[in-house]
C-alpha cells in the first residue's frame, strides 16, 4: 500500500511544539477520527481552478442554512484570489479554517526548502486575510510521506488526509451515485471531503441529501478539530499501528 495512503491513522516521525498546550504530540497522518463516537467531519478544499469563478456559495449557503460546521482547507493561492470570501468564511463560527498548501503542487516531487515555503506562505497568508492561524494540514492530491509530514509538524501543522472522498470532481458521478456511496461507506470517526472552489460538479446538488442522511444515521457532524480532539491526538503518539 502507499506511504500516502496507508490505512494506519498516523505515521510516527518526531515529535513538534504544542499548538496550544505544554503537551507535545506526536507528527502523523491523520485519515479518520475515533470510530468509538457518533461524530463525522464534512471537509471542503478550496484550490485554484482554471475556471474564473472558485467559490461555490451555494454550497457555502447550504452549510450556514443548515448550521453545519465545516472544516475549509484553503490553499494559499485560492486566498490570495479571493480574500474577502476566505475572510466572510472564517468569521463564520461554524467553519474551521485549515491549510492545504500555496500552490497546491505535488509535495513529495519537490524540495525541503520548496515545501517548507508553502508551508510558511500559506500559513502567513491565512492568518494575514483571516486573522486564523490554521491546525490542519491537507496535502494536494492527497498525496504525502514521512518527509511531508515531518515538515508539516515543524510548521505546527497535523497533516489531515480523509477516509471517504466523495469524487465530486468527476464529471462521470451522478448525483445519486455520490450520495449513495458517501452514505453508504460513513462510519463513526469519518473524514469526508468535497470541494467548495467549483470543482465539485455535483457538490450543491448532492449536499442537502448527504446533510439529511449522514443525520438520520445519527452521526453528529463536527469540525476536524472537534472530531480529534487534542485527547484523541495526544493518544495515538502511545500506540503506533
Amino acid at each position: 500500500m502507499p506511504l500516502h495512503r496507508i490505512s494506519a491513522l498516523f505515521i510516527l516521525v518526531l515529535s513538534f511544539s504544542s499548538f496550544a498546550s505544554a503537551e507535545t504530540p506526536t507528527a502523523f497522518i491523520v485519515e479518520h477520527g475515533p470510530r468509538d463516537s457518533k461524530k463525522i467531519a464534512l471537509t471542503f478544499d478550496a484550490c485554484p481552478t482554471s475556471k474564473p469563478e472558485e467559490y461555490d456559495a451555494t454550497v457555502v449557503d447550504i452549510l450556514l442554512c443548515e448550521h453545519v460546521p465545516a472544516t475549509l482547507f484553503m490553499s494559499g493561492r485560492w486566498v490570495e484570489k479571493n480574500p474577502g470570501k476566505a475572510k466572510f468564511l472564517a468569521s463564520q463560527p461554524q467553519f474551521e479554517i485549515a491549510d492545504h498548501s500555496f500552490y497546491h503542487p505535488h509535495m513529495m516531487e519537490k524540495s525541503d526548502d520548496r515545501d517548507r515555503r508553502e508551508f510558511k506562505r500559506t500559513q502567513a497568508l491565512i492568518k494575514k486575510v483571516t486573522g486564523k492561524m490554521p491546525r490542519y494540514f491537507r496535502p494536494p492530491y492527497g498525496e504525502a510521506d514521512a518527509r511531508i509530514v515531518k515538515l508539516a509538524a515543524e510548521a505546527g501543522l497535523v497533516t489531515v488526509d480523509y477516509d471517504i472522498a466523495s469524487g465530486d470532481p468527476d464529471p462521470n458521478l451522478s448525483p445519486q451515485r455520490i450520495a449513495r456511496v458517501v452514505l453508504r461507506d460513513a462510519k463513526s470517526g469519518s473524514i469526508i471531503v468535497f470541494h467548495m472552489n467549483r470543482n465539485g460538479v455535483h457538490t450543491a446538488e448532492v449536499l442537502p441529501e448527504v446533510i439529511a442522511g449522514l443525520r438520520k444515521k445519527g452521526f453528529k457532524l463536527v469540525t476536524v478539530g472537534e472530531l480529534l480532539g487534542g485527547a484523541y491526538l495526544n493518544s495515538q503518539k502511545t500506540s503506533p499501528k
